[in-house]
């Protein structure tokens, strides 16, 4: 397999994850989508704590931003079918979701580490970004 096809795959795989992440929780909320991934990742490991997505607020801001997740994840789809014309879209992206999984980086650091569900989120929106930027150099160079 190229490096072409798995980097495509792979931008668009994280664009349709953002597409669903968000919509669910733009339409069911963030308690319920938080504790659907949650009990997925259960599965894996043993996870006892519940999310903490409730209230009035978070749920107003949650679904806020998930809108904006879905328009993100749009885009992703869209850069990964004109690749490698637009590339530098692509590593823009990236980037943009490597600075997200920073915030959480952040928000551990000063506030405590969240919910499990969370850490490994932040370890994936950290270490996608950096797998795939070389990806991306050598379709830049093509």
């Amino acid at each position: 397999m190229s490096v072409g096809v798995v980097f495509r795959v792979s931008i668009a795989s994280l664009g349709t994850a953002a597409v669903v992440i968000g919509g669910m929780i733009f339409l069911f909320g963030p308690a319920f989508t938080g504790e659907l991934f949650a009990a997925g990742l259960s599965m894996v490991v043993p996870v006892s704590a519940p999310v903490q997505l409730g209230g009035v607020d978070v749920d107003s801001e949650m679904r806020f931003y998930a809108a904006l997740w879905v328009a993100y994840g749009l885009v992703m789809i869209r850069v990964s079918q004109l690749l490698p014309r637009r590339i530098l879209l692509a590593q823009a992206m990236l980037g943009v979701f490597f600075v997200g999984g920073l915030g959480r980086v952040i928000s551990s650091m000063t506030v405590g580490p969240p919910h499990p569900l969370f850490q490994v989120l932040m370890w994936i929106e950290l270490a996608v970004p950096l797998i795939l930027a070389p990806l991306s150099l050598e379709i830049a160079e093509t």
